[in-house]
């Protein structure tokens, strides 16, 4: 019996020993000492993986390569790749930061051959804190609030129940920028002693004024870069809620958060103040609005968990992304994606739409736990993606998916399409950047 066990412990050592051998001789280098052949072709037949980030690894598979590295040149989009190790039938590289989508061009002896399937480039992301409330400038945001960014990079704050706007400087500094912190009213002048009544979201135009929609005064109102706070309209807009400026013409947008007295209309201002109310084929039940790079408006619909893009030309509206009435967060094209209530949609210089928000503005406790993270809308596809952020709340710093939010509310975007995220219930103010 003793024998027996010995016999079939030996079997099992054996196994496992031959089972490791082929694992170590499939991954073993086919010749380490292949030199190219100028008489032959060279052939580029597949790599993998299809995609990955700055620093990912892929493999190419071929024949008629080098094992020495110095001979072999891989570029992606021009951008030369770091040649890590090769053979006569495979090459590895390593992808280059800022490498972006294309085809792989090898070079060996003279001769380029391109890959078939396209490299697909995908960013890293990486979230971390810019500002927080304090003693200084303590917020008190409780619903959806939002931000803008102005040219020398100071990000403003709709610190909505303070009832003043808060000023972030780029290195992390906050301030009162406009208003009496805690206290409600309706008055012009200088900004330190004007007064606003629960603002809601704010939008910087080309020279630096901020426009504010100062929600529970049902009113427009400009603060100069000189600090001279005005009312554009007054009593006018009910509840504005979401605004955006065409910087070209000085026209603002703005989308109201009483849609039974605004019916759902936009609201149309020109930079001499007249207004015309704009029906749509849809009507707006809240949430944010902006414009992307072809002057369309964009814009998330708070109250049926959808995203659309309106023409300001013709006024036709057509749905970018998420389904009516039918919230959730699943990824995916167009209709197939699904939103949880959004609140806030910001665009990048390619046209990206990206979207925060995850609870419905007229239901405070209608939050939805799985959905504070950050989705973007790609340009030209419509495909939803989720890039930072994941199922679950919460505070932390880190990529993409690592990242944790507490319901985000507010977007901006920089120059250099860094993305700001106002992270509501965490008192804080999150820089996402893509490499």
């Amino acid at each position: 019996m003793n024998q027996l066990k010995v016999s079939i412990n030996t079997i099992v050592v054996f196994t496992l020993l031959f089972c490791c051998a082929c694992k170590k001789q499939t991954f073993r280098q086919v010749d380490d000492r292949y030199a190219h052949n100028d008489a032959l072709p060279v052939s580029l037949e597949r790599f993998a993986p299809l995609e990955g980030s700055e620093a990912t690894e892929v493999m190419l598979y071929g024949d008629n390569f080098s094992s020495n590295v110095q001979d072999i040149r891989v570029t992606i989009n021009g951008r030369q790749t770091e040649v890590l190790g090769a053979n006569r039938k495979r090459i590895i590289i390593k992808i280059p930061q800022g490498a972006g989508t294309g085809k792989l061009a090898l070079t060996i002896g003279g001769k380029t051959v391109n890959s078939e399937a396209t490299f697909i480039y995908t960013l890293k992301r990486t979230v971390t804190t810019v500002a927080a409330s304090s003693t200084a400038a303590t917020f008190d945001f409780k619903v959806n609030a939002g931000m803008d960014i102005d040219s020398k990079g100071n990000l403003y704050l709709a610190d909505i129940f303070n009832n003043c706007i808060r000023k972030v400087a780029p290195d992390g500094t906050v301030s009162t920028f406009a208003g009496v912190p805690g206290t409600e009213g309706n008055k012009n002048g200088a900004a330190a002693q004007a007064l606003f009544n629960h603002p809601t979201d704010l939008v910087v135009d080309q020279n630096d004024n901020v426009y504010v929609a100062d929600t529970w005064n049902w009113a427009i109102r400009k603060i100069a870069t000189t600090g001279e706070v005005t009312t554009v309209l007054g009593w006018v807009v009910p509840f504005p809620q979401g605004i955006t400026i065409n910087n070209k013409t000085g026209t603002l947008y703005v989308v109201s958060a009483l849609p039974a007295v605004s019916q759902g209309k936009l609201f149309e201002i020109t930079a001499a103040g007249v207004m015309t109310e704009r029906p749509l084929s849809a009507p707006i039940i809240s949430g944010g609005i902006t414009m992307d790079k072809n002057d369309n408006l964009v814009i998330v619909d708070n109250g049926r968990s959808v995203v659309y893009r309106v023409n300001t030309q013709t006024w036709n509206m057509e749905k970018l992304a998420g389904l009516e009435d039918t919230p959730g967060w699943v990824d995916g094209v167009g209709a197939n994606a699904r939103f949880e209530h959004p609140w806030d949609v910001a665009v990048d210089s390619k046209n990206n739409i990206y979207v925060a928000g995850c609870g419905h503005l007229f239901n405070g406790a209608n939050i939805a736990a799985g959905a504070s993270n950050i989705r973007m809308i790609e340009a030209g596809t419509n495909k939803v993606s989720t890039v930072a952020g994941s199922n679950s709340m919460g505070y932390k710093d880190g990529l993409g998916g690592e990242a944790r939010f507490n319901v985000p509310t507010g977007l901006a975007i920089d120059a250099q399409d860094n993305v700001y995220i106002l992270d509501r219930d965490n008192l804080k103010i999150r820089k996402m950047v893509s490499q």
